[in-house]
């Protein structure tokens, strides 16, 4: 069964959220944003064992407002499952829970199932009731006897949990859900198992019969007769391997050899790294092979996992994220390493972060739906006209914004629409954030190659060329700052896509940025973009800071000690009719001169400049103003 969607309110940190799911969904997110409150959301509410304990009094979300859960309207968790295709549910599953089945409105011709778990304060018990129910359409609980069939229907849904500190002894305990089980259903026949026990007789007999001190220990212990009213020869035997299977199963371990010894080493003595990913493939191996044979057939298992990547070296993270995908179940998952995602289409990650003590969610989307009471005319005749941007399904009321909008389709929908309809500005809003196909495939590239570091940083410093990511983090050293200690990941976005999709990244994952861009046509071009992504004229001026000059070369130049270590870093290429240009007072034109040389290799002469800083430093005061205001502006 797949798990569209989750609605959460009241629950720890969240007041009040909705995340959308796909078959591998991640979270990433700064620490306590969030994200294993989802997990636990799903988790704790998907509990077929679900009752008045499942929840505590820390659960409630509390302010300023809600000083304790007796205040609190309660939490309430919202699971909506889909058919992935449709039709997909006929049979079994259609017949047996036909009467919770929906077809949301606005929706496609999927069959949905709602389930709402709810969990309130009662003053009068002390105790938090607990009520799992089935809704309809329109979010109401159903009546009648289909509520018996909750049960049943979570059957079909059984959510596992691997925690960031997986304790592999209880992973692998005759009492876990996963080994447990497979030693539980372990099956012999009758014939084979007589032949083990003789077997493991025969061996508890060698040992004992081997050993001097064995045999005498026995022959005491058999005088037990003597004390004892039993009856018999050879009362008493030890079992140096346990007789019956189920009492050897219990005590199966799995052993691990490295290749680097001839011994085996239980899993508990090897490293957190080799116990973690082996209590991943514990579960891989569970959903293979035991879920469909303990369970029906139509049954999908979902797992909630924290850091895979917990104790493992990069490689070995990138190598996991392989296995984990192989999983045939759906997988929601945490983790902050940019290994772990580096190869991750950017539609499956969502960013979890804290804003005013609350958690938001935040996703990529590459199309946004809308429904609306009645279509106008005028949008119909717009999606007549722009039929790659929007389409309109006037039967089911529906609006689809395909593709990213500008400031012209802004001011046609605004248009079309009643002056008086308070959502246009949030589907205006979502509209500007839709990427396109070339604008996700130029940032997936860009994650792949970067590691994904980009994702994980607080702040954003955005620049043309490779020069400015060379000395930019030393510029910021001499004014007192440092970019890592800041959280400021500095993006070249000139190769890597377009500064539009960047601006638009930092937009959807509300990450505070600043950007350079060169005072000439492409840098004004880079300021329509940034335009484009729906930034008023006030953030514009304030956050993309154009260089005095043509580029990040000439403005150095500006700086009178910049330019005079130009000079140095190239005086074996300076040419004698450069020289001439200086002695004759033509200094503008030798200066241009010198900056062209040293834009022949811009990146070697940037790193050039840095090991001439080094016996040579900079002040705060040879910096020129726009790289000042940049550096200050995002590390602040």
């Amino acid at each position: 069964m797949f798990l569209k969607e989750v609605y959460i309110k009241n629950f720890r940190s969240i007041k009040e959220c909705k995340v959308s799911l796909d078959d591998f969904t991640v979270f990433i997110g700064e620490n306590n944003a969030g994200k294993t409150t989802i997990l636990d959301a799903i988790r704790i509410g998907l509990n077929k064992a679900i009752n008045r304990h499942s929840f505590d009094e820390y659960d409630f979300h509390m302010d300023d407002n809600i000083n304790s859960p007796k205040e609190s309207d309660g939490i309430k968790i919202i699971y909506h499952f889909e058919e992935k295709d449709e039709g997909e549910w006929d049979g079994y599953i259609s017949d047996t829970f036909m009467d919770v089945i929906q077809y949301l409105k606005g929706s496609t011709d999927k069959a949905s199932v709602l389930i709402e778990v709810n969990a309130i304060f009662n003053d009068v018990t002390g105790d938090i009731e607990t009520k799992t129910i089935f809704l309809n359409q329109n979010y109401e609980e159903i009546t009648g006897k289909s509520q018996n069939i909750v049960g049943k229907f979570l059957q079909l849904t059984p959510v596992f949990y691997l925690q960031a500190l997986r304790d592999i002894k209880d992973t692998f305990s005759s009492k876990s859900p996963l080994w447990g089980r497979f030693m539980k259903k372990v099956s012999i026949s009758k014939e084979d198992l007589e032949e083990l026990q003789n077997q493991i007789s025969g061996l508890n007999n060698d040992i004992i019969t081997k050993d001097e001190n064995l045999k005498e220990l026995v022959n005491e212990l058999d005088k037990i007769q003597n004390v004892m009213d039993f009856q018999g020869e050879d009362i008493v035997s030890i079992d140096a391997v346990p007789l019956k299977t189920w009492d050897l199963l219990s005590k199966a371990q799995v052993v691990i050899n490295n290749g680097s010894t001839s011994y085996n080493f239980p899993i508990d003595k090897h490293g957190q790294g080799t116990q973690s990913v082996a209590a991943i493939l514990l579960f891989k191996a569970y959903v293979k092979i035991l879920l469909n044979k303990m369970s029906r057939e139509e049954a999908e298992a979902i797992l909630t996992l924290e850091e895979p990547e917990a104790h493992l070296h990069p490689q070995a993270v990138r190598s996991l994220h392989k296995s984990i995908n192989e999983i045939e179940c759906q997988k929601i998952i945490t983790t902050h390493s940019p290994y772990f995602i580096q190869n991750m289409d950017l539609k499956n990650l969502r960013y979890i972060r804290k804003e005013n003590g609350e958690t938001k969610v935040a996703k990529i989307f590459d199309q946004y739906v809308f429904s609306v009471r009645d279509i106008p005319e005028g949008l119909i005749c717009l999606s007549l006209r722009f039929p790659n941007v929007i389409e309109v399904d006037d039967n089911l009321n529906i609006v689809t914004i395909k593709d990213p909008i500008n400031r012209c389709l802004e001011g046609a929908i605004r248009g079309c629409c009643h002056p008086s309809d308070e959502t246009i500005d949030a589907v205006i809003d979502n509209a500007y954030r839709i990427f396109n196909m070339a604008e996700i495939c130029n940032l997936n590239t860009y994650v792949q190659r970067s590691r994904g570091e980009i994702l994980f940083a607080r702040k954003w410093l955005l620049y043309e060329g490779q020069s400015e990511d060379v000395i930019l983090p030393y510029f910021a050293k001499i004014l007192g700052k440092d970019f890592d200690a800041s959280g400021v990941s500095g993006i070249v976005y000139r190769s890597n896509g377009s500064a539009g999709s960047f601006a638009k990244l930092a937009k959807v994952l509300s990450i505070p940025w600043v950007m350079l861009a060169d005072n000439d046509e492409q840098g004004r071009n880079t300021v329509g973009e940034v335009r484009n992504c729906g930034y008023s004229e006030d953030v514009i001026s304030s956050q993309v800071l154009l260089n005095s000059t043509t580029d990040f070369e000439n403005e150095l130049a500006t700086s009178e000690r910049i330019f005079t270590d130009y000079e140095s870093i190239v005086a074996e290429e300076i040419t004698q009719d450069i020289i001439e240009l200086k002695n004759s007072g033509n200094v503008d034109e030798y200066k241009k001169e010198i900056v062209k040389l040293v834009q022949k290799g811009k990146v070697v002469n940037a790193y050039k400049l840095l090991d001439f800083w080094s016996g040579n430093a900079l002040s705060a005061d040879d910096i020129p103003e726009v790289y000042v205001n940049a550096i200050l502006g995002v590390c602040e």
